[in-house]
């Protein structure tokens, strides 16, 4: 099993639709600088929600709001339905670290049977060249190992521009068939936004990240193991917090996902 796989496994553990609880493990192998990589907590909300709505049904969107960093070891999942029509769903979940009284994370998520319509993307897959020609970032943190990045461009340390930009192949290390779960995780691979106008590393912190998935079954088979290049920019910085979006494309100019964030950070002024 891949170890992204065995990082967000869940066993169901008691309840029926409307209301379930989960089971699962916060993984070493997804740490980040406090807590987990916000990317594997995404994916673990995303994973409870789709086991509980069932097969038929498919992600459209969620949004995950990150309350505190979970600590390593058992954590519960609890799923519940807020509302389900014919052909539509809202459900809500929250993830708790064992011992503590209260969730680190929580999310809202829309699931689908989704049908034909007229169908059209707005705009294109930028230029870059080949993920081949461009170097991996290494980065210190441990979910860096399984979640492959390679910036088309330099890394942002040292630029200390304002403009916020750029582009990166990503995709999940070794080979992983795309899935909604494993999109859901790579949409919070971007480089913060701040480390480009200050040209350096910073306190950050996610507040709530939005994924809209867009890929049919047809997409996910398309891509397979192959890269994705995620387009980031954000608009806005300032007394406190900074937007933060991206566009996740195919290599062969599908629009898979587009996600947005909002972000805490407290620097004051450029050195």
């Amino acid at each position: 099993m891949h170890l992204f796989d065995q990082s967000t496994a869940l066993r169901r553990v008691s309840g029926e639709a409307p209301d379930i609880r989960f089971e699962g493990e916060a993984s070493e192998h997804f740490k980040n600088m406090i807590g987990p990589y916000g990317g594997w907590s995404a994916a673990v909300l995303a994973k409870g929600l789709v086991e509980a709505a069932g097969p038929e049904m498919e992600l459209v969107s969620i949004t995950t709001d990150f309350l505190a960093g979970a600590r390593e070891g058992p954590i519960t999942l609890d799923v519940a339905c807020d509302r389900g029509g014919k052909n539509t769903q809202f459900w809500n979940a929250s993830l708790t670290a064992q011992g503590d009284k209260s969730p680190s994370n929580r999310a809202m998520g829309i699931l689908s049977r989704r049908r034909d319509t007229l169908a059209w993307t707005e705009g294109s897959r930028p230029d870059a060249p080949p993920p081949e020609d461009c170097d991996r970032a290494n980065l210190p943190m441990a979910w860096s190992r399984t979640v492959e990045m390679r910036p088309t461009q330099s890394p942002p340390f040292g630029t200390g521009k304002t403009r916020t930009d750029n582009l990166s192949w990503i995709r999940l290390e070794p080979d992983r068939p795309l899935d909604a779960v494993g999109l859901v995780a790579l949409a919070d691979t971007p480089t913060p936004r701040l480390f480009f106008v200050t040209g350096k590393p910073e306190m950050i912190a996610t507040v709530s990240m939005t994924v809209y998935l867009h890929a049919s079954p047809e997409d996910y088979a398309a891509v397979g193991t192959d890269y994705m290049l995620i387009e980031t920019h954000a608009a806005r910085g300032g007394r406190g917090f900074y937007d933060q979006h991206a566009r996740i494309w195919s290599r062969d100019g599908r629009l898979l996902a587009t996600t947005q964030q909002i972000v805490w950070y407290k620097t004051t002024h450029k050195e």
